[in-house]
């Protein structure tokens, strides 16, 4: 009998201390501070670098404080564009930037991530993230290099870019033959089989090669980015739409040591922080974009817009590119081909359910 009356005695003492002992873990995990350095490879006064403050603020608040992450401009830690290679490190624990930046480390597929010419909107990358198994995919692009990085998708978007600032329009492909035009990437390649001497040079320097002569044309962001620079003073004629690039995405890296030393709930709030701070950093950069639409029309800016048989070519141009590029690469091709299935359905939905906007615009 005495046997039987203990035994239970023993389990509920035994079930006791293992509830004490999770709720001491608990308690440990809600003292615990964490502090993390997150940098971009942007100015800290350029619009884009609004994504990497406003994130490191809504993790701040989300967490009481428990997760401090400092957000950090180009070259503050590490000399900017080189975050990524900071993050496999774990020289710093995050950065704020775009996966083009890096395809010399994982691939032209790097580029898909980003934006590229004939590419998505922010919708619908977002969809195809989120929902169409493109964050499997950016997370496989990393792991099949064993990079120690964990991808937690699109933290900050803006929309299209302008397609550029030119001495005079462009009207047909044939016009960028022996043209001196900043830009780089896929873009960059297209132009320089279109004939174009494509040039690389830095954002602070594109005024004044510009003013000299160096360059005949160059791409460099959105329209409140440009009005910033200072571009509409060259009198050049501002060209649309950005059809080489008609959005881009901000990737959230973060290393992978500092991910797994997060509990659940913090990680939780990163993430959700992350997916807030996508939705916000676009309408944030799109009204700035409006705003200075009307700014540059005040100051008297020639604005020229592609022929959509124009706008069609170049797309045609890209799209032989990737082709031609998906039969050298395999992972490039697995993530091409998974986004064009998705765009071909999801634009047919679209047309079919979304209103034209222009035949509810009131004039």
């Amino acid at each position: 009998m005495k046997k039987r009356a203990i035994t239970p005695l023993i389990s509920i003492v035994s079930l006791a201390f293992l509830i004490s002992s999770l709720l001491a873990v608990q308690d440990v995990y809600a003292q615990q501070k964490f502090r993390w350095k997150l940098q971009g490879p942007f100015p800290s006064g350029m619009v884009i670098f609004y994504g990497a403050k406003e994130f490191a603020k809504k993790v701040n608040e989300a967490s009481g404080g428990r997760l401090d992450i400092k957000a950090f401009p180009g070259g503050a830690i590490v000399p900017a564009l080189k975050e990524f290679d900071a993050v496999n490190k774990g020289t710093i624990d995050a950065h704020f930037s775009g996966s083009h930046y890096h395809t010399s480390q994982v691939g032209l597929a790097g580029d898909l991530f980003n934006l590229y010419p004939g590419g998505p909107n922010p919708q619908e990358f977002a969809v195809w993230c989120y929902e169409g198994g493109g964050l499997k995919l950016w997370q496989e692009m990393y792991d099949r290099h064993n990079y120690n990085v964990v991808a937690l998708g699109p933290m900050g978007y803006s929309s299209a870019e302008l397609f550029g600032w030119f001495k005079k329009p462009i009207k047909d492909l044939s016009d960028f033959k022996g043209m001196k035009f900043r830009t780089a990437g896929i873009w960059g390649e297209i132009l320089s089989e279109l004939g174009a001497a494509v040039v690389q040079t830095p954002g602070g320097e594109i005024f004044e090669s510009m003013k000299r002569g160096v360059l005949d044309a160059f791409e460099y962001g959105t329209p409140g980015t440009d009005y910033s620079s200072g571009f509409h003073q060259l009198g050049a004629y501002t060209v649309g739409p950005g059809i080489h690039a008609p959005m881009s995405a901000y990737e959230l890296l973060v290393n992978k040591k500092s991910w797994e030393k997060l509990p659940p709930d913090l990680q939780a709030v990163v993430r959700t922080a992350a997916e807030a701070t996508s939705l916000r950093m676009l309408c944030y950069i799109d009204y700035e974009d409006l705003l200075a639409m009307d700014k540059l029309k005040a100051y008297g800016t020639k604005f020229y817009k592609l022929p959509e048989a124009l706008q069609k070519q170049v797309v045609k141009k890209a799209n032989e590119l990737y082709d031609r590029k998906a039969k050298e690469d395999p992972f490039f091709a697995k993530v091409l081909k998974s986004q064009r299935e998705f765009l071909k359905k999801y634009r047919a939905y679209k047309d079919f359910t979304q209103p034209n906007p222009d035949l509810m615009t009131v004039e």
